[in-house]
C-alpha cells in the first residue's frame, strides 16, 4: 500500500501532463518482483525496492553481500525510492521508447501491461524472463488492469 500511495502522490504532484503518468500497477509490481515483495536488505536497510543501481559518483550506496562490484542506491524514504525509479523510466532517454508506447495507450484508453512490461524489460533488466515475473506478479497481487 506504501509504495502504491508514493506511485499516486508522484502522478499528482511531479507529473504535469497526464499521458506520460506511470500506471501505478506497474510501480507496484515492479516493486515486489524486484524487492522480494519488500523483504530484500535493499528495500528494509535502504527503501531500494526497484534494484537501481548507483552511479560511479555515489556516495550512499550499499552493496551486494557477494559482490563488492555493484552499488545499489541507498534512499532517504520509501517515496523517495519510488520517486526515483518513476523519474528513471519517465526521464531516461535509455526509456524513450517506453514512453511513447506508454503515451499512445493513454491516448487511446488501453493500457496494455504486457506491452509495457516487455518494452520496459529489454531496457530495465538483465533477466531474460523479468518481464514474465512482473506479469505474473502483477496477477497475484489482483492489480486492477485495463
Amino acid at each position: 500500500d506504501a509504495i502504491k500511495t508514493c506511485a499516486i502522490e508522484y502522478n499528482a504532484y511531479y507529473v504535469k501532463e497526464p499521458h506520460v503518468r506511470i500506471p501505478v500497477p506497474l510501480v507496484v509490481a515492479v516493486a515486489g518482483h524486484e524487492s522480494g515483495w519488500g523483504t530484500s536488505r535493499f528495500a528494509v536497510e535502504g527503501y531500494n525496492f526497484f534494484g537501481i543501481y548507483a552511479g560511479p559518483n555515489a556516495v550512499d550506496y550499499m552493496v551486494p553481500k557477494n559482490n563488492n562490484e555493484i552499488k545499489l542506491v541507498k534512499f532517504e524514504s520509501l517515496c523517495d525510492g519510488v520517486y526515483c525509479f518513476m523519474d528513471l523510466i519517465s526521464t531516461d532517454i535509455r526509456y524513450v521508447d517506453f514512453r511513447e508506447i506508454l503515451m499512445y495507450q493513454w491516448f487511446t484508453d488501453d493500457i496494455n501491461y504486457d506491452e509495457l512490461v516487455y518494452i520496459l524489460a529489454d531496457t530495465y533488466a538483465k533477466d531474460p524472463i523479468w518481464g514474465d515475473k512482473v506479469l505474473v506478479t502483477i496477477k497475484q497481487l489482483g492489480l486492477k488492469v485495463n
